[in-house]
């Protein structure tokens, strides 16, 4: 009977770890498009500002957290950039970047 016990208990715990994992992975996802967006908007690359949103919108649910996460990769990435006084990416590279991340984003959500 321990074995059987134990045996769900670490069933229980493998189910939980792979939820971590997958919930992990989405906010990574979607903090890692922030940071895109954030290089974006100092840019003024609006039309990739646009859509990194709209992708949002479409692929993560509607909770607060994926906004946040969005919200706070975004702030800390236009801060880091503004500081580094890097120039602007090219605006095609910066764009075949957010498509990669999207399409990133919309597996790790579509995992779930």
């Amino acid at each position: 009977m321990k074995m059987f016990r134990y045996g769900v208990m670490y069933l229980a715990f493998t189910v939980s770890a792979t939820a971590l994992a997958n919930e992990d992975a989405r906010y990574q996802a979607v903090s890692a498009l922030g940071e895109l967006n954030g290089v974006a908007l100092q840019c003024k690359y609006l039309d990739q500002v646009r859509r990194m949103k709209a992708a949002v919108v479409d692929h993560a649910p509607k909770e607060r957290s994926f906004g946040l996460a969005f919200d706070q990769a975004t702030n800390d990435a236009f801060l880091a950039f503004v500081r580094s006084g890097d120039g602007c990416p090219p605006h095609e590279s910066l764009e075949r970047q957010v498509g990669h991340q999207i399409d990133r984003m919309a597996e790790a959500f579509a995992a779930k």
